[in-house]
């Protein structure tokens, strides 16, 4: 186009724009400053806190390891929370672990959970999305280090360790749907819970498919029934699902895989809490359970843990604490033989708690942990047993910010 063919902007052309942007700015900044100029619900702001809990740990000599001293971010948790409406919260939460980075390969980083909740009344809550489902007492509250006194959590629930504790196997960690409530009778209260997610046949192989993705048509299916009463607390728990992880026997067993997958997984849990003038009780108890008759494959955990605590004062809390894990598994490695191993690890542990602030915490735990590993070689009868017992001495300071 000839440049000569250009409409000429006007002086009052320019003036007539400069006059609306003027008025969509005034009408911008009346909006967001003025809230009452037009009708709208005034949104709650997001909440943002969290928690973490530093410690130094040491561990004496033991299976050939050296005697080790090390401080460690243990856990930090990032968490965010929104009133949408009426009934209506979002929740999300980050976790680190072990001094978390990603550059030097060191700890995890995980989305923990990240849900909406409906609440209709006490009787009826819904929560929709990424969560950590309701299973026993202590798993509620797992995560929220400054609630609890312990530096290393009884086995069970101690994240830290799932590199080495099959934490996944003992308890439900994950679900995506989750009904709950309480109805009141009298001076009880009596607690339940439903909830539905992804069997724990996730896939972590791009290469395969997309991954964090359930590869199988299975469910997980879990809930509680609990009593509450006075300062006593009691529950039932129990999940079902379908586990595909015996699959990689299946070359050393010279079977297809699909003669391992789909093995039934079945826990059940109960919990017990009691608190008395000064006193304190809790008790758990954890059984999970994986077998298949053809060909031969079990493996059976079992968890139990109680703590006795007592408050010296208003701020001091003592404790002592037994906690018991065994691992059972046999497998038939060739026709008419088969292999048998039973691990367990016996903890006793005694600790101190101190709030020095509502917000602060400080911590002193001393455990002391013997390890029994047997395997048998049947019908050959061949049997090697291993024995072995170290300590752990923790300091720890959790904060809530």
């Amino acid at each position: 186009m000839n440049p000569c063919c250009k409409k000429l902007k006007t002086p009052s052309m320019i003036a007539n724009k400069m006059t609306f942007l003027c008025a969509i700015v005034f009408l911008l900044v009346s909006f967001t400053a003025v809230p009452n100029s037009f009708p709208q619900d005034k949104e709650a702001p997001i909440k943002i806190f969290g928690y973490f809990q530093n410690s130094f740990q040491q561990w004496t000599t033991f299976q050939s390891r050296p005697k080790q001293n090390s401080f460690s971010l243990q856990q930090l948790n990032l968490l965010f929370q929104k009133d949408l409406g009426t009934n209506w919260t979002a929740f999300i939460d980050f976790e680190f672990l072990n001094n978390f980075s990603s550059g030097r390969q060191w700890g995890s980083a995980k989305l923990e959970e990240a849900w909406v909740k409906y609440r209709a009344n006490m009787r009826f809550n819904l929560k929709l999305g990424l969560l950590v489902p309701i299973f026993n007492n202590l798993h509620e509250i797992k995560n929220r280090t400054p609630l609890l006194p312990y530096i290393i959590r009884p086995l069970a629930y101690e994240t830290t360790f799932s590199e080495f504790i099959p934490i996944e196997v003992l308890t439900p960690v994950r679900a995506f749907a989750q009904v709950y409530g309480f109805f009141p009778v009298g001076e009880a209260k009596f607690d339940y819970a439903a909830y539905v997610g992804n069997s724990p046949n996730i896939n972590n192989d791009p290469s395969f498919t997309q991954t964090g993705i359930d590869t199988t048509s299975t469910f997980l299916f879990g809930g509680r029934l609990g009593l509450r009463y006075g300062e006593l607390k009691l529950g039932l728990s129990a999940t079902y699902d379908k586990d595909n992880s015996a699959e990689v026997l299946a070359p050393e067993l010279d079977i297809s895989p699909t003669e391992l997958s789909a093995i039934p997984k079945i826990r059940l849990g109960g919990d017990l809490s009691y608190s008395f003038a000064d006193f304190s009780f809790e008790s758990e108890f954890i059984k999970a359970s994986l077998e298949r008759e053809s060909p031969k494959l079990e493996r059976n955990l079992d968890f139990y843990y109680a703590t006795l605590g007592y408050n010296l004062t208003e701020a001091l809390f003592i404790y002592g604490s037994y906690w018991f894990l065994d691992s059972h598994t046999a497998i038939l490695a060739l026709p008419g033989d088969s292999i048998e191993e039973d691990e367990d690890i016996k903890t006793t542990t005694f600790g101190a708690s101190y709030n020095m602030m509502d917000r602060v915490r400080f911590k002193a735990q001393f455990a002391r942990v013997k390890l029994d590993h047997e395997s048998q070689l049947l019908p050959a009868g061949v049997v090697t047993r291993v024995e072995d017992d170290f300590s752990v001495f923790s300091l720890a300071v959790s904060v809530f910010f």
